[in-house]
């Protein structure tokens, strides 16, 4: 019976160590390497793997470099004018994934035979996974810029002309005692400017010019609209019509048009900002012009000279301009090889 025993247990210790010790195949490859390139394969293995390489070039050509690279860290083992290796045994001393790489510096392609084995160093090994993944990572920076916004914004009331007055002659007297029967009002609009009015009052009699100065105020009056409404949605009849008695032409010109205009030359004019025939009125434009502009003023009476009160006043909006952070993220992504042991 202590022989059976005995028996048994050394069955047992063979079966052990020869599971212990039978090299576990890895890798069985042919491959080709072109020219003037390199070829990687990269395998994992556990502490204390005894690795087993055979190599060889079909037709018995040299191998510029062989290396066992462990990955993210230093050369295991190299070789160079490599033909064969056979039965090269190396350790691994640190579980892990190491890159196989093959340098042909030839103008002609390599066509290679590669074999792995690893002997564990223990049973328990035996069923290391020794394939290599890949996967993405990410990681996210953060940049922070500065960048401009509205807090507010408000619409004020500029005054561009105040009450300007004109008296511009008939056509008959002007031709034969002279003055003139056309004047221009050059205006520049204020920046952002979003509308724009001018008021005309027209009277032969200089007096009544007078007294009607004292009683237009563009820029008051816009401004109660303005303020009352919180906004630009008054209506134009909201403002009082200006009193008049006699016919004027008021004409909207830029500069080339306004020396036309004065030497009584075909001249254009913006119709958005002209009116004919009128006594009294007030003028509303939308359009915003940068340029210097002018107001044209015509004596449509070819006997009577007029008296003509201006004033011109626009609406601006004011914005008060904050600064906020912006926080920015930047990603990158990298690529990694990992062991699922």
């Amino acid at each position: 019976m202590k022989q059976i025993y005995l028996l048994l247990l050394l069955l047992t210790f063979s079966t052990q160590l020869k599971a212990e010790t039978s090299p576990i195949n890895v890798a069985d490859l042919n491959f080709r390497i072109a020219p003037m390139s390199t070829h990687q394969m990269a395998y994992g293995f556990a502490e204390g793997d005894k690795i087993i390489i055979n190599y060889s070039e079909e037709r018995g050509k040299k191998l510029k470099n062989f290396e066992i690279i462990e990955y993210k860290a230093s050369k295991v083992y190299s070789d160079f004018n490599v033909i064969t290796i056979n039965q090269k045994e190396v350790v691994i001393k640190r579980t892990g994934i190491y890159i196989f790489k093959f340098e042909n510096t030839s103008l002609a392609r390599r066509i290679c035979n590669f074999k792995i084995d690893r002997i564990p160093v223990s049973e328990d090994l035996i069923s290391f996974n020794t394939t290599v993944k890949e996967r993405t990572l990410t990681d996210t920076t953060y940049t922070i810029r500065q960048e401009e916004y509205v807090k507010s914004e408000s619409y004020k009331v500029k005054e561009v002309t105040k009450n300007q007055h004109f008296y511009v002659n008939s056509g008959s007297n002007a031709m034969f005692k002279g003055g003139k029967s056309r004047v221009t009002l050059p205006f520049v609009l204020p920046q952002n400017t979003v509308k724009w009015y001018y008021t005309v009052s027209s009277f032969r009699d200089n007096d009544l010019i007078e007294s009607t100065n004292e009683q237009i105020n563009l820029v008051s009056d816009l401004s109660s609209l303005v303020d009352s409404t919180g906004s630009l949605g008054f209506a134009i009849d909201q403002l009082a019509t200006p009193p008049g008695a006699d016919y004027c032409d008021v004409y909207l010109l830029d500069h080339s048009n306004n020396s036309l205009f004065l030497n009584k030359d075909a001249f254009k004019h913006y119709p958005i900002g002209t009116r004919e025939n009128i006594i009294a009125a007030n003028v509303e434009i939308t359009s915003e012009f940068t340029q210097q502009m002018y107001l044209g003023i015509k004596n449509p009476d070819s006997m009577h000279g007029i008296n003509v009160l201006v004033s011109i006043a626009a609406i601006v909006k004011e914005q008060e301009i904050g600064i906020k952070e912006i926080k920015e993220p930047h990603i990158t992504s990298t690529k990694e090889l990992y062991l699922e042991n």
